[in-house]
């Protein structure tokens, strides 16, 4: 089949091939992600039964509210597929064809009868699809499968098959005509002339995805297709070439594309890192003033192992509990007795610690004593102005 994608449609024109179900999961997909209303526009004779059955069944379990328009044709397994969406318009102009599967067989007897009974399980599931859809009896179902029962649109709609008639988006240029009398081929053939304005070939186009193309739409060797080259135009949004441009243009700009993103991203990594770096030298320079300060207040130097207890408290609790610490250096402040008492579960000190001194603090513990600090600044700021301000 011919696939093509435009905004939230799907097209679908053509031969149902043993690959195109996988093509048909992979474009719906596509759109599934970005849409919540699906259009599926479809002109086919048919073809695979295996494929078609991939088809129905992507429709069936998809959360989209999806809508089938038969364009002109929707014979065979195309007949069958229409049944997975209860949205279904056809053109004024539309035919429905339904008839049995058929296929050809070789080998020996076994083999024949094996390929008969998988017509046979196919007939049944034809069957009962249209049983469920149409609401007639089983027998009168048979009779349209036994031979290639034509529907006209308004049949097809009385029927139940379709949900709605439409006016065609083309003129027709052929008068009446009786299509058991012209065959199915012709038939076809007329509709696929008058259909005019496919949408571009759908992502099967792209040559990273080799699996789901048809062996009939297999990629060209050489890149000078201007629909390929229009393609990759408009999803990079290239500048300054068009789908006449050269091969060598195309994928300059393209190239060119790739690099101005890449140096996008490399100069925004720049940026973030060069402001952590300023950042964190900011808040080292309030510590160290914030240090350097205090140590003017009380007229004293601080030792190096004094400073780098100080940097820690600032560093891992934050410059707001650095300048709790020294907030009163000048004035004495007596323990807060009743808060200990209360707290006394909270803001316990280590057994055997109650009579250290600030130095014994700094020397046997100096983790704890970043940590009374922050837990218990009332007993850190004590200890603090004994030895500062004596």
């Amino acid at each position: 089949m011919i696939f093509g994608i435009k905004d939230n449609t799907l097209t679908m024109y053509g031969t149902i091939w043993e690959y195109d179900g996988q093509d048909f999961v992979y474009y719906l997909n596509m759109l599934e992600s970005k849409y919540s209303e699906i259009t599926i526009r479809m002109h086919t004779y048919g073809g695979s039964v295996f494929a078609g059955n991939l088809m129905c069944n992507a429709i069936e379990r998809s959360n989209a509210d999806i809508t089938i328009i038969i364009d002109g044709l929707a014979a065979s397994m195309g007949a069958v597929i229409i049944l997975s969406s209860k949205k279904v318009k056809i053109v004024n102009n539309g035919y429905v064809m339904i008839h049995a599967p058929s296929s050809g067989s070789y080998g020996n007897a076994k083999d024949h009868e094996s390929s008969a009974k998988l017509l046979r399980l196919m007939e049944d599931n034809f069957e009962h699809k249209l049983i469920l859809r149409t609401g007639k009896s089983k027998e009168e179902v048979r009779t349209w499968l036994e031979a290639d029962t034509w529907l006209s649109a308004q049949e097809a709609l009385d029927l139940g098959l379709v949900s709605e008639v439409i006016p065609a988006s083309v003129d027709t240029v052929y008068p009446s005509f009786v299509p058991e009398d012209v065959g199915e081929t012709e038939v076809y053939n007329m509709y696929a002339a008058l259909l005019t304005s496919v949408p571009s070939p759908a992502v099967s186009a792209f040559m990273g995805f080799p699996q789901l193309q048809p062996q009939s739409q297999q990629p060209q060797e050489n890149f000078n297709d201007n629909n390929m080259k229009q393609l990759l135009i408009a999803a990079f949004a290239l500048k300054g070439v068009n789908a006449q441009s050269s091969d060598t243009a195309v994928l300059e700009s393209l190239q060119n594309e790739f690099t101005a993103v890449n140096n996008a991203k490399t100069t925004a990594e720049t940026a973030k890192t060069t402001a952590e770096t300023k950042l964190k030298e900011y808040e080292s320079g309030r510590i160290k003033a914030i240090i350097d300060g205090a140590a003017a207040g009380l007229g004293k130097t601080f030792t190096d192992d004094e400073r780098k207890t100080y940097e820690s408290i600032g560093a891992t609790s934050g410059v707001e509990a650095l300048e709790m610490v020294f907030g009163n250096v000048v004035k004495p402040v007596a323990p807060n007795i009743s808060a200990h008492i209360q707290n006394a579960d909270k803001n316990q000190v280590a057994s055997g610690r109650d009579n250290w001194d600030f130095a014994q603090w700094q020397k046997e513990d100096p983790k704890g004593l970043e940590k009374l600090a922050t837990q218990d600044p009332e007993k850190f700021q004590t200890l603090f102005n004994a030895k500062y301000q004596s």
